[in-house]
This record gives C-alpha cells, structure tokens and sequence, in this order.
C-alpha cells in the first residue's frame, strides 16, 4: 500500500511541478550523466535550458557549466556563464585557482566580461538580503562557538557543562531560525548568498584545491541539523515549499529528514529516509526510498553511490580540482 501512494504522488508531482527547482536539479542529474558519457554537446543544451528558464542558478551549477564550455573551448557560451558567474558572486579568485575555469579567462570573447567584474558583483549584492546574512553570520558564530567546546574543550566539561550549554543554544535559535523561514524564507543561498568567508582566498585555496570550486552555503543548514540534535518539531512543510522555489537544495532537505529519521526512537516522530546521509539504519525497500529522492530532485541511490565513490577518487588522486564537479552534494 504503501509503494502505491508513493507512485500515486510522483504521478502528481510531474503533474505540478514544471519549471521549478525540484525539476532544476533533474536537469543537473541528467548533465552528470552527459559529462561521464562526454557528450558535452548535450550538456550544453540542457545548460541553455537552465539559463533561459531560471532566474537564479546555485554557484555551484555556474562553475559546472563554466566547465563544460572551457572543457570544449566554447568561447561564446564561456562568457555568458563567466558573467552568470559574477553576478551569483563567485569571486575571481576562485575562477583563477580552477583549473578549468581559467581557460576562460583567456578568451577573447570574455575579456570584457572580465573587466566588468566588479559592476557584475555589485548586482550579486544588490540581490541578496545583506541584513540578514550578517543575522545568519552572527547566529552561526555562537553556534561555532558552543559546538567546538563541546567537541575539543576541556575533557570534564564535554559531555556535561559544554554539551548542555550547546543544546540551549540550538533549543534558542531553532525558534530565531524558524521565525526567519517564515517571515523570508529558507536563508540560503538564493536570499542571502553564499559565505563571505569565500572571499578569503588564503583561506580558502587549499579547500578549492582539494575539492574543486563546491560552493555550498552552509550556515543555516549546519544550525538546523544541530537544533534537530533533540526531540523537537519539524518544519518539513516550510522547507518542502522552500526546496521548490530554489531556497534550499534538494541534498540538504533530505540530509535534514535522514537525520529526523533517524531520531524517530527519540519519539521526534513518523519520518522517511532519503538515504543522502546513508543513515538508512532500518534497511528500507531501496526502490521506495528511490521514489522518495525522485519527489525532491534527487538522482537514484545506486547513482549517488557512484559519484560519491567517483568523487572520493578523484580527492585521493588529486584531480578533483582539474575534473567537472558532479551532484554529490
């Protein structure tokens, strides 16, 4: 019964969904699977869908295809992504250190674009809400602040003073938190762009080496993954609403209930895996968790698998930063 009403709703969801940001992310499934293939001709066809019909395109999605197009020398549509690139506030630096991005700054066709780098971040910052990125600054701090005691400070106080200050701190700002997601919305990337400690490239260099250009904003789901650390009630049908309008990413919705799911024997309640996290402690039917990471966006588990391991490898080898980055994450 109930596989039938979990293909009952993905029959709904490709009923009304469209264009919204559950269907952006099967796009990006589908173009890992042309980049693997090497069909980059494809690739980029699904690219010009994206940038004709979404506003807003995560960072991480126009490095990816500032990749593609340097992969294959596509000078023309390098420079229409080099300037998406600016305008979602990918800092030049970050360009530079890739090892594919920087082909395109050696073309001609995006010398102008290059030149306009600072006008182009301007509207990054005029689309953001600056206010209350620097709130979302302010509360992950304090979390830092409470969490690393927790982990590495004085042994005695770990588990007792530290710990219990730490879940305070959570119990305070899930309410901060869940009022902002009301009052704006998820503040992720798309409201409050990315972390401004990117900008720190002597900071940040060696993640970019050992990573590739992955940018995530994190600071609100780090804060909502510890608020959830106890028993507390959920706001899945806030986030759900969030993922769609491009608020929150799709791996991120489902690391959230993998973990609520997880808690279940904490009474927190009745939640499903979506294996993001791999916290499927109960052994699910893989076919109907399948089915679940469809309704978000997500890829099949076999292939998130793959490109886990495959991304892992190219970390071991070195090659991460000189490879075009995949959906696993």
């Amino acid at each position: 019964m109930k596989q039938i009403i979990l293909i009952f709703l993905l029959f709904i969801s490709g009923q009304t969904f469209g264009q919204n940001y559950i269907e952006y992310q099967k796009v990006f499934n589908r173009i890992d699977d042309d980049v693997l293939s090497k069909n980059y001709t494809l690739a980029i066809e699904r690219l010009d869908s994206i940038y004709g019909n979404y506003e807003f395109i995560f960072a991480k999605h126009c490095i990816k295809a500032l990749q593609i197009c340097s992969t294959i020398n596509d000078s023309i549509n390098a420079d229409k992504w080099l300037s998406k690139c600016f305008k979602q506030g990918i800092p030049l630096w970050i360009i530079r250190t890739n090892d594919l991005t920087k082909k395109s700054l050696l073309y001609e066709t995006t010398q102008n674009t290059i030149q306009k780098y600072d006008s182009l971040y301007t509207i990054y910052k005029s689309s953001i809400n600056v206010k209350l990125s620097k709130q979302i600054d302010s509360l992950i701090e304090i979390d830092q602040t409470y969490t690393i005691k927790m982990n590495d400070g004085f042994f005695l106080f770990r588990r007792t003073i530290y710990t219990w200050k730490w879940l305070n701190n959570n119990k305070r700002q899930y309410v901060v938190l869940k009022n902002i997601i009301e009052k704006y919305g998820y503040p992720g990337e798309r409201l409050i762009g990315l972390d401004p400690q990117y900008n720190d490239s002597a900071a940040f260099v060696k993640t970019i080496f050992y990573y590739g250009p992955v940018l995530i904003e994190t600071r609100t789901y780090t804060m909502l993954l510890h608020c959830y650390s106890s028993p507390r009630k959920d706001i899945n049908d806030k986030l759900f609403e969030n993922l769609k309008n491009g608020n929150i990413l799709p791996y991120q919705f489902g690391v959230i209930n993998d973990f609520l799911a997880y808690w279940e024997k904490r009474k927190v309640g009745d939640y499903q895996y979506y294996n993001v996290a791999n916290r499927n402690a109960n052994n699910e039917n893989i076919q109907e968790i399948n089915i679940r990471r469809h309704l978000i966006g997500l890829d099949k588990y076999e292939h998130q698998v793959r490109i886990k391991l495959l991304s892992r490898e190219r970390r071991k080898n070195k090659k991460a930063n000189s490879e075009i980055i995949l959906e696993w994450l």
